[in-house]
């Protein structure tokens, strides 16, 4: 039978619902040698449909994949491949294979949702930010909007989507959604008085389990208790529960979530992971670290599937970096009005701290964790438009005299920032850069003890964690090389030992004198968002330094010197 024939016929049983006659008419079409590729490779695409709609994931894979090796462009056949893998649970290459599908058909709004859902439910923030951003701009639905907002909150971004809410609760007042949005929106950025005002007619399962979690962060334990004891059993509700106890319930409570976690569960990990951090902070208070880390492994080993580290990845922008390919850019003109500076080093080497104690000095504002540096970077690697970037670096500029007119400098406290610092330096003339230093043990093991938001691939691995604090030690040296009078270095421990001594040195370097205010850095009433509030919140103390040693059992990956890429590879790429 000649293909073309066999295709039609396949096609007709296809639409009939007859799967079994369609998948051997179309094995008669991709067997034949002779026909057109294209046809081949349409009726491997098909028997894929066929078995996917017969519940034979397995054979789904195999022909969905057979076809886009014939050809690596059918879109729907990387879609029947990504939708076999997803129903067998291989959820990342399933997502791997969604991406595809936006790829190659940017317009195909159900590769975008799809891939939004899996990267959602991964943990994948930024990415799933991204894809339910093209869907509600195409589609505008409430379902595009929620994932937006949800994900946006969970990468750390609350404070972009602030306004949004507010002005989405305005105009739909009586909508759940509208309510629930943004009473995720106030909790996240700690508004708990305005949250529970929203809260008194919010009910459901997932809606009470974020009302706990508002009231218990606004103090109003018992109203919480009522709240969690309708709770479906899961890691969430045991959380909620340790969080709303108080006295001998609280062990009774500890007890319950370790039954819990005894047995395979089928929370969301995310959950799973929370809840080990939890346990694991409640066994250093109970002074037990043996246990306290066993939590810790148990959670990073959860996250790191949904956040895995790219050796690859991170090989390809450590030689980017070493290219300084923003040199061939010619820097905007500097604007009249305060200059940036940048504070960027490892999380928990002190930034929040001395951006704390510069903010108080009427010289200086702080603008908290600014995302626009590190996606004008992100853009300029994938892309190589460096028009974008100077555009983009104009208006930041323009920025600074927007948040703070009045003073010298404008400060950004972005820790990863250090690896973008050297396009920064360059494309702002006038600009500074702080590298916040300290002891690679402590740091390192207060990493691997926080649980962040926002991903942080490189922090669920000690040797991975070791590795990369030593990268990262290499380019800020070599941007300092680079740039000697701009890179200045403020030691952790040189600050909690003497911040007065420490900051006044900075602040000469600055061109400003020292001020009282900024020994008063803990009265300073901006509201702090990251892991390190309880520290800015009360004066300096001492005993993070070397605390290391407590759990110096259970860290010794972190004794590996050796950056993440390997010498020879770094000797290839050093300037």
């Amino acid at each position: 039978m000649p293909p073309d024939i066999a295709m039609r016929n396949a096609m007709f049983d296809l639409q009939k619902g007859r799967y079994r006659e369609a998948i051997g008419a179309f094995q008669m079409v991709w067997g034949n040698d002779r026909a057109p590729v294209m046809m081949r490779s349409d009726a491997l695409s098909n028997a894929a449909v066929c078995h996917l709609r017969l519940h034979e994931w397995k054979s789904a894979e195999d022909s969905a994949r057979a076809a886009v090796e014939m050809d690596p462009a059918h879109v729907d056949a990387w879609f029947n491949l990504a939708g076999s893998l997803k129903e067998q649970g291989q959820v990342l290459d399933a997502l791997h294979a969604f991406r595809k599908v936006c790829e190659l058909h940017p317009q195909r709004m159900d590769g975008w949702r799809y891939r939004a859902e899996l990267a959602e439910g991964l943990g994948l923030w930024e990415e799933a930010v991204d894809a339910w951003s093209v869907v509600y701009q195409k589609m505008a639905n409430g379902r595009a909007f929620e994932g937006r907002i949800v994900c946006m909150v969970h990468a750390g971004k609350a404070p972009l989507v602030d306004e949004e809410t507010a002005l989405y609760l305005d105009q739909h007042k009586t909508e759940n959604l509208a309510r629930y949005l943004r009473v995720l929106v106030l909790s996240d950025l700690q508004r708990f008085d305005e949250a529970v005002v929203l809260t008194h007619k919010m009910h459901g399962p997932a809606v009470d389990q974020l009302v706990a979690w508002v009231l218990i962060h606004a103090g109003y334990l018992i109203e919480a208790r009522e709240r969690v004891k309708g709770l479906p059993e899961c890691a969430r509700a045991h959380a909620l529960r340790i969080m709303a106890a108080e006295g001998p319930e609280v062990i009774e409570r500890i007890a319950d979530a370790l039954t819990y976690l005894s047995t395979p569960r089928k929370d969301h990990p995310q959950d799973i992971a929370d809840l080990h951090f939890r346990l694991a902070r409640i066994a250093e208070e109970q002074s037990t670290p043996a246990a306290a880390m066993q939590h810790y492994h148990a959670a990073h080993r959860i996250m790191a599937v949904s956040q895995p580290f790219s050796e690859e990845g991170h090989h390809q922008l450590d030689t980017w970096i070493r290219l300084r390919p923003w040199l061939q850019l010619a820097p905007p003109a500097p604007r009249d009005g305060p200059q940036w500076i940048f504070i960027v080093g490892m999380p928990r080497s002190g930034t929040t701290l001395l951006e704390q104690i510069l903010d108080m000095h009427p010289a200086f504002h702080g603008a908290g964790e600014l995302h626009d540096m590190a996606t004008v970077a992100q853009r300029y690697y994938a892309t190589g438009n460096g028009e974008a970037v100077l555009q983009a670096c104009d208006a930041f500029s323009r920025k600074g005299s927007n948040l703070a007119p009045r003073a010298a400098w404008c400060i950004d406290k972005m820790p990863h920032n250090f690896v973008h610092a050297g396009m920064i330096l360059h494309l702002f003339p006038r600009a500074r850069v702080i590298w916040c230093r300290r002891d690679r043990m402590d740091n390192c093991t207060s990493i691997y003890r926080q649980h962040f938001r926002g991903i942080h691939p490189y922090a669920h691995d000690l040797g991975t964690l070791g590795r990369y604090f030593r990268w990262h030690e290499e380019v800020m040296e070599g941007y300092r090389e680079d740039y000697p009078q701009r890179v200045l270095e403020v030691s952790y421990e040189a600050l909690v030992d003497d911040m007065p001594g420490t900051v006044t040195d900075l602040l000469r370097a600055l061109g400003k004198d020292w001020d009282p205010a900024c020994a008063r850095f803990y009265e300073n009433p901006r509201r702090i968002l990251t892991a390190s509030q309880g520290q800015v919140n009360k004066p300096i103390y001492r005993d993070t330094v070397g605390s290391w040693k407590r759990y110096r059992d259970y860290v010794e990956p972190l004794l590996l010197e050796e950056p993440v890429m390997s010498d020879s590879a770094n000797e290839s790429q050093r300037r």
